[in-house]
């Protein structure tokens, strides 16, 4: 099976990988082609394994830093990743590939011709964007088949026939069991949607020390609200190495997982407990599908209190039942497995779920839109448990 695996445009698909979309390509790709399919990766420059010849510019913020967000652009970065989706998705309209795998978040491959590409399948990792919730208006069926990393992510979306749910998986031989009790951890992006001031403030408050993990996605963020609680109870160790982030992981007796948003997934939470390392987290978005084995884990959306309920509850969790639910539910095998059964139904000509799929009805559009392909922008008119 040939499958051109397109990948966010932002930040490279290698480590310190920049957040969980990178990491996901980076899994979903070694995983493609351990199992013997012929990948194409395109990605941003810098990326591991990826097509050098067709790639996306990514986006530097040097003179801007002040201004750096991973929902925005410098002067200039956002046209020349247009005009990169567009060479792309010309060389897909043009190439014999029996999949496609759209893991962007840009709405221009949902334009590509569907007389001329491949099969494709666009997984959704984000909440709804008006841009690309806009092409799929537009373009209606001809824009491909859907899945998404959870039910709750599924159901966020207007689209033409329902999303399969194919939840993201992990690596547990890359994310091994590790000893505990060196306090609690917290890894991620940091930025004001992922929350981390909450774990600072629900640690200190249980006088549990805690160690933060992650790059400064939102320079402004960690200046006020993350820099100023740092103390000798409280570390951040910035970026680390795959493997160093696991290890720091596995030695801490509880993760937190604190979303400010609509989380679609929350990949560190199956990290974490493929470590053997409980969560308590915040139950916004996909996390309550994820940890739905221990509940009492789940904490009310912006409740310190709670959340400090939640911690002192998932102490108590045993690590090998914890390591248990990343395996036996989440393990990369099981994820790429899964991916592989739609790509094969999407290539027979079948959709990505078999039987019969209900009519959805959307609500018309006020005012008729036209969506410019390149910008997207609109213009009126079970396993053995080691």
């Amino acid at each position: 099976m040939r499958v051109a695996v397109v990948g966010p445009s932002r930040l490279p698909i290698a480590p310190p990988f920049g957040g969980g979309l990178e990491v996901f390509v980076d899994r979903l790709v070694s995983g493609l082609r351990a199992a013997g399919a012929q990948v194409d990766l395109f990605a941003a420059r810098g990326s591991n394994g990826h097509h050098t010849a067709l790639e996306f510019p990514g986006v530097d913020w040097t003179g801007y830093e002040e201004h750096a967000r991973d929902d925005e652009y410098p002067p200039g970065a956002r046209e020349s990743e247009a005009h990169a989706f567009a060479q792309v998705r010309d060389h897909l309209e043009r190439s014999d590939y029996d999949i496609i795998h759209n893991n962007s978040t840009h709405p221009s491959l949902l334009f590509a011709d569907p007389t001329r590409r491949a099969p494709m399948l666009t997984t959704l990792h984000v909440p709804p964007q008006a841009p690309i919730q806009a092409a799929i208006d537009a373009v209606g069926p001809g824009a491909g088949e859907f899945s998404a990393v959870s039910a709750f992510t599924a159901d966020q979306w207007r689209l033409p026939a329902p999303a399969t749910v194919i939840p993201n998986g992990v690596d547990t031989a890359q994310w091994p069991a590790g000893p505990g009790g060196n306090g609690a951890v917290w890894f991620g992006r940091l930025t004001r949607e992922k929350g981390p001031h909450h774990a600072i403030d629900t640690c200190r408050r249980l006088g549990l020390p805690l160690t933060l993990i992650g790059r400064t996605a939102q320079p402004s963020y960690v200046e006020q609200e993350i820099l100023p609680r740092l103390g000798d109870d409280i570390r951040w160790l910035g970026t680390l190495p795959p493997a160093e982030l696991a290890r720091e992981v596995g030695r801490a007796d509880v993760a937190l997982v604190t979303p400010e948003w609509d989380e679609p997934f929350g990949l560190v939470t199956i990290e974490a407990l493929s470590c053997g390392t409980p969560v308590a987290a915040f139950g916004r978005g996909g996390v309550p599908e994820v940890l739905a084995d221990t509940p009492d884990h789940i904490a009310r959306p912006s409740d310190p209190d709670d959340l400090a309920r939640a911690v002192r509850v998932a102490l108590r969790q045993p690590r090998g039942e914890a390591r248990a639910i990343a395996v036996e539910r989440f393990d990369l095998e099981i994820m790429v497995e899964r991916y592989l059964v739609a790509f094969e139904r999407l290539a027979d000509g079948g959709p990505a779920i078999p039987g019969p799929r209900p009519a959805i009805a959307f609500p018309r559009i006020a005012h008729p839109t036209r969506i410019d392909r390149d910008t997207g922008q609109g213009h009126s008119a079970r396993k053995p448990v080691p």
